[in-house]
């Protein structure tokens, strides 16, 4: 796994060294968010506070950077305080003509033990006809040898989507399979963990929505494009998402998302909601 990280490493100082300061534009997202957790014997409320920085030559080379602060008050057991740090480079139809090939590694510092300095090393590779068809697969391996079990984590995600015209709009839909395996009995005596996801998205003059919902079981998932990971124990069941954007500028967004997901605590029968609330605005430079 080293030598891996050293030639992606080396791959990507080579590829920059083909940009041009000149050449490079941006987006960068304030994101803040509030988490409500409703039937929960655990947890009782939290919040998060990101930010995120995207760099690119606008045609191939793409560098991003995710720096997020989580902080969740818990009804009997101390709170917990998270520093989540991610970077992932992005390679688009320059290694191979219609491929788009990702580099990523999120790093977390944490009050939770079992996951304290976890390391998460994810990669994916899409095949794509720009405004047709996409499809490709995504892997991730969550490190967490520096916990008192010694745990890791493998997370494989295949995923297809494809552009279509209804009700006089342009539509975009992506199916999402996932199956997770980790190494050590915790959490939960499973090992392996199957899920499904469908996301639609479109766009309505200066308005951008998206729909998505997700059933099956996941646990230590990674999740948007690596840049949330669940690190902590608890076994999710399914949820739905809804987010709403609008260009106040053409170089300006905002949007606001709402996060629904069903969840079980470890060692506990809760049966519990989380309810995640998310307003950002960013802007393209």
């Amino acid at each position: 796994m080293k030598k891996l990280v050293g030639l992606v490493i080396m791959l990507v100082l080579s590829l920059a060294g083909s940009l041009q300061a000149g050449d490079w534009g941006g987006y960068a997202t304030a994101y803040g968010t509030y988490m409500n957790f409703n039937g929960s014997e655990v947890k009782d409320d939290g919040w998060v506070a990101t930010a995120y920085l995207s760099l690119g030559d606008g045609e191939h080379n793409t560098f991003e950077w995710g720096l997020s602060q989580t902080h969740i008050d818990y009804k009997q057991a101390s709170d917990l305080d998270q520093t989540d740090f991610t970077i992932v480079y992005t390679n688009s139809n320059q290694l191979l003509p219609n491929h788009a090939f990702s580099f990523g590694f999120h790093y977390i510092n944490t009050d939770d033990d079992l996951t304290d300095q976890g390391k998460i090393y994810f990669f994916k590779a899409t095949y794509f006809r720009p405004q047709n068809w996409n499809a490709g697969i995504k892997l991730a391996y969550s490190d967490y040898s520096d916990s008192p079990v010694d745990l890791d984590v493998i997370q494989v995600e295949p995923h297809f989507g494809f552009y279509f015209s209804a009700l006089g709009k342009r539509l975009y839909t992506e199916s999402r399979f996932y199956y997770i395996h980790k190494d050590a009995d915790v959490g939960t005596s499973m090992d392996n963990f199957y899920s499904f996801e469908q996301v639609l998205s479109t766009y309505v003059g200066k308005a951008d929505f998206k729909l998505s919902g997700w059933v099956g079981q996941q646990i230590f998932a990674v999740r948007n494009e690596g840049f949330v990971v669940y690190n902590l124990s608890d076994r999710y069941l399914g949820g739905v998402e809804f987010e709403a954007g609008y260009k106040l500028t053409p170089q300006v967004r905002a949007a606001i998302n709402i996060n629904q997901q069903w969840l079980e605590h470890v060692n506990y029968n809760d049966k519990a909601s989380q309810t995640i609330f998310t307003v950002s605005i960013g802007g393209s430079f």
